[in-house]
């Protein structure tokens, strides 16, 4: 009995990663259950025993890779009082967890339009970002469209994809890419209008 138990939870963990590698490379939205099961070295039918369809894998896969890339503690990153100092914290601190996270992210987010569960469950990636935005806009004593501008920039920052465009496509390292990011928004909070 055990070693069965322990046969089926080897399948299943088989069958998570190969869907988690085949989305990162393809995408959640261009990933077949074929796909999946040739990857995992199973038969269809196996992989629908473990997971009756498609949502419930999604929502299996989505599990392990938040338990193994768990989202920077808004609290900890965006609790210095110093507003410079914190962006650049948070910064530093977002950028090193999409240094691992990313593959998964960048390609679930991409295909977020195509793939309307997705929207469901990036909703807690969706919800940190909105959280460490407001937290890192606080501070500056702009106001007006000097606020909006830091902001939509601090929001810019942010994102996947902008660690993308600065680290992975720009070749900075993700402190530098930070330290450059803190400092455009910095001196966009010194002089709004320039």
């Amino acid at each position: 009995m055990r070693r069965r138990a322990a046969t089926q939870m080897q399948t299943r963990r088989r069958i998570l990663d190969a869907a988690l590698r085949l989305y990162e490379s393809h995408g959640p939205a261009d990933t077949t259950i074929l796909a999946i099961a040739e990857r995992a070295g199973v038969q269809r039918l196996t992989l629908y025993r473990h997971f009756e369809d498609e949502r419930i894998l999604l929502d299996a896969v989505w599990a392990l890779w938040s338990a193994a890339h768990p989202f920077p503690d808004v609290g900890r990153v965006a609790g210095t009082v110093d507003p410079r100092q914190r962006v650049r914290d948070a910064l530093e601190a977002a950028y090193g967890f999409y240094e691992g996270a990313a593959p998964f992210l960048l390609r679930a987010t991409a295909d977020r339009d195509r793939m309307p569960v997705l929207a469901e469950l990036l909703a807690p990636y969706d919800a940190w970002l909105l959280e460490l935005r407001r937290r890192l806009a606080e501070g500056w004593g702009a106001s007006g469209r000097g606020r909006e501008w830091i902001v939509a920039l601090v929001g810019h920052a942010l994102h996947v994809e902008s660690w993308r465009s600065l680290v992975r496509d720009g070749g900075l390292a993700a402190g530098d890419a930070a330290r450059v990011m803190s400092r455009a928004i910095a001196d966009l909070a010194r002089d709004p209008y320039a």
